[in-house]
């Protein structure tokens, strides 16, 4: 498949999701959001569980090449666990799309063991990640903190993909910001 056509397939998906719910996503639905053919999204995701999983490897690496040029090395370390805990809360409104469908890709791992695996692993990667980050800004933190602080932005991510007159960006920032100030001073056990 020629690659406009995936990527006009895969943020159909993004569209429908957001827009119209996972009960939407249907192969015929993304065609016609996309503007191809039954045939050619049915040809590499015959499913809804195949479309969402690769919607959601299609926002997972938009999320990535983010965190990457938001991390400037030059910068305190606590700046870019900042940077990067906003981005993964969906602090700015441009993230409720990937908010969407995390959820989405959430809820299909409660009965899908592929999409479950895939889930699993990213949110390891993600929490991984996180470990590091919390290491360089403060080497006291430990594994249960970064997974707290996961917990956390997951939660802020939920709440501002399906509250945000309630969870505002400001409000977001604010808990982001003062947790992560918390982490940083937080003393060996």
């Amino acid at each position: 498949m020629p690659e406009d056509t995936r990527e006009r397939i895969l943020e159909a998906v993004v569209r429908v999701l957001v827009e119209q719910g996972v009960d939407r996503v249907r192969v015929r639905a993304v065609a016609q959001e996309a503007g191809v053919s039954v045939g050619a999204v049915q040809h590499s995701y015959p499913t809804r569980s195949r479309l969402v999983h690769a919607a959601m490897d299609h926002v997972s690496a938009r999320i990535t090449a983010g965190l990457l040029e938001q991390i400037d090395l030059t910068k305190p370390a606590q700046e870019n666990l900042l940077a990067a805990c906003r981005m993964l809360a969906g602090v700015e409104d441009a993230a409720r799309p990937a908010a969407v469908v995390w959820l989405a890709f959430t809820s299909l791992a409660c009965t899908d063991p592929v999409i479950a695996a895939a889930h699993r692993s990213a949110w390891q990667t993600l929490e991984d990640a996180l470990a590091r980050l919390l290491a360089q800004v403060n080497p006291a933190t430990t594994a249960d903190d970064a997974a707290e602080l996961l917990a956390l932005l997951d939660g802020l991510a939920i709440a501002r993909a399906t509250e945000p007159g309630r969870m505002t960006a400001a409000r977001a920032a604010a808990i982001v910001t003062g947790h992560v100030r918390r982490l940083a001073g937080r003393s060996p056990h």
